[in-house]
């Protein structure tokens, strides 16, 4: 895994590497108290398919505390990767007794929020109710989404129900509460989740046909960051402002090279949905975040690197492109 220290690593890697910053591996241990908020990239990935990127899924950290943005297919392997890291709630400690709790990372994975309802976006959200909920929480998931989310949990509720029968009234212990959901749809603009430490505000993004209130990002303000998650979204000067003052600035991104080449129906919907490394590169220079994370990327038959080097020739802030299990603080 690869850890980006926003604060430090990113600004004297800048002055080496003009327009460009790339992963630098560090010493996990060193790391651990740095800051009180990590951003984990559980999941980077797109409908393509792409064996190194599981998908869409970001991870905030904040003293242990977790709080999930999106949950696309094959995001919960990758918190293993983070087993036994300081910053991390403790993982199942056989030796010690501490088993099927819910004072573990499981018990911890207890607040999701969904930008839209694409199915890229929400395949994982099952895992998210009932992998965590087999191995001891037992408190049911805060789950944020547009409307439809609701719908969403019930149909999959209805789904499992030979697997939750089977725990709850078989020979297996297990309670009865944690593969359970408390969903709270929204339509516009509002904060959707406060606690001591961390704010989250939900804002309405503009992605293809979803109507107003739809697809949303959301601005993540803590102790020590300003995290702006853009959802699936085009370009718009109406969002500039929720992405203003951003400390890591995490957008989805398409290959404005790889989308020349299709056909003009294509580029049309394209445009009309997502947002390419040209579009990026202006919104970047506007908002003027510490990072530029680029999520999601749409290739149209180009690759990582060609995507780097489209924005290396817009764009001479901080950037990244992304991959599963990258760490910035």
């Amino acid at each position: 895994m690869k850890y980006k220290n926003v604060v430090s690593t990113l600004f004297a890697l800048s002055a080496l590497l003009p327009g460009i910053v790339y992963a630098q591996e560090e010493n996990l241990e060193s790391q651990a108290t740095d800051t009180n908020t990590r951003v984990i990239m559980l999941g980077t990935g797109s409908p393509n398919f792409r064996a190194d990127r599981a998908g869409q899924a970001i991870l905030v950290v904040v003293d242990k505390n977790l709080y999930l943005f999106d949950a696309g297919p094959g995001y919960m392997k990758n918190l293993n990767a983070f087993s036994g890291e300081d910053f991390m709630p403790p993982d199942i400690n056989y030796d010690s007794g501490s088993d099927y709790s819910n004072s573990t990372v499981y018990g911890a994975m207890n607040k999701l929020f969904i930008t839209h309802l694409d199915s890229d976006h929400v395949l994982g959200v099952d895992e998210m109710l009932f992998r965590p909920w087999v191995m001891g929480r037992d408190q049911p998931v805060a789950i944020v989404g547009p409307h439809g989310t609701q719908k969403l949990v019930d149909g999959l509720l209805e789904s499992y129900q030979a697997d939750i029968h089977h725990r709850i009234e078989g020979s297996q212990p297990a309670n009865t509460t944690g593969y359970k959901a408390q969903v709270t749809e929204i339509d516009d603009l509002q904060v959707v989740h406060e606690d001591e430490l961390v704010t989250v505000t939900a804002f309405p993004v503009l992605h293809g046909s979803w109507q107003h209130g739809e697809a949303f990002g959301y601005r993540i303000e803590t102790p020590d960051k300003v995290v702006v998650i853009s959802g699936d979204t085009r370009q718009s000067e109406s969002l500039y402002d929720y992405y203003r003052g951003a400390d890591i600035l995490i957008h989805e991104v398409m290959s404005d090279v790889g989308l020349s080449r299709l056909s003009q129906d294509w580029q049309d919907y394209m445009y009309h949905a997502h947002t390419s490394t040209r579009q990026l590169a202006e919104i970047a220079e506007a908002v003027n975040p510490g990072l530029l994370v680029m999520t999601h990327p749409l290739y149209f038959g180009q690759s990582d690197e060609q995507i780097r080097e489209e924005m290396t020739g817009f764009y001479d802030g901080d950037f990244v492109l992304a991959e599963d299990l990258d760490v910035y603080e």
